[in-house]
């Protein structure tokens, strides 16, 4: 790799971290010029819940979270990237983004905080082209209070119990089918 391919590669990796910690903020104007700014207008946004394309509906979901938290705050830990065919550039950010609920009650946490894994990729112009994060939603819904001890606490065992039973149940059909025939 050249040296001005390298420098490029660096420079998107310092773009990156200046959109991560702008997006995941309370910056309502500022999370509109870094989309319109970085962004093509094509441009693709995804995580585990919506998928929107074009600049008004990234946007309006990044405009969302900032008026539904009364804090967003990313840690990021580490940032990679990596090229790919057809001279698109993908650089991830590894976060942990917390946000602070309005209500704070007795007893119940009032920060998430949720592991995310932003992957941005750069087409040929240095426009990003998606912008996919990926959570667990486990992780999410062990951390909102009282979902929590309904997710963990009872959700979670039920599923385990009735799918184990419902394997019990397909295996012991089977055999019952063969020894039919």
């Amino acid at each position: 790799m050249g040296d001005q391919a390298e420098k490029i590669m660096g420079d998107q990796k310092e773009v990156a971290r200046e959109i991560h910690s702008t997006l995941y903020s309370k910056r309502k104007d500022a999370q509109k010029n870094v989309i319109e700014k970085y962004f093509d207008v094509n441009a693709v946004f995804e995580d585990p819940l919506v998928s929107v394309q074009g600049h008004d509906k990234i946007i309006r979901q990044f405009i969302l979270l900032a008026t539904m938290f009364l804090n967003i705050t990313p840690e990021v830990h580490s940032i990679t990237d990596t090229e790919e065919a057809g001279n698109h550039h993908i650089v991830c950010i590894d976060a942990f983004i917390k946000y602070r609920l309005p209500l704070k009650l007795l007893f119940i946490r009032h920060e998430i905080e949720v592991h995310t894994i932003t992957r941005f990729e750069f087409n040929e112009q240095q426009k990003i082209v998606k912008h996919e994060d990926v959570w667990s939603l486990k992780d999410v819904l062990e951390s909102l209070p009282i979902i929590e001890f309904i997710y963990s606490g009872f959700w979670r065992r039920c599923s385990g119990l009735i799918t184990n039973q419902l394997v019990i149940l397909v295996q012991e059909t089977i055999k019952a089918w063969k020894h039919e025939l």
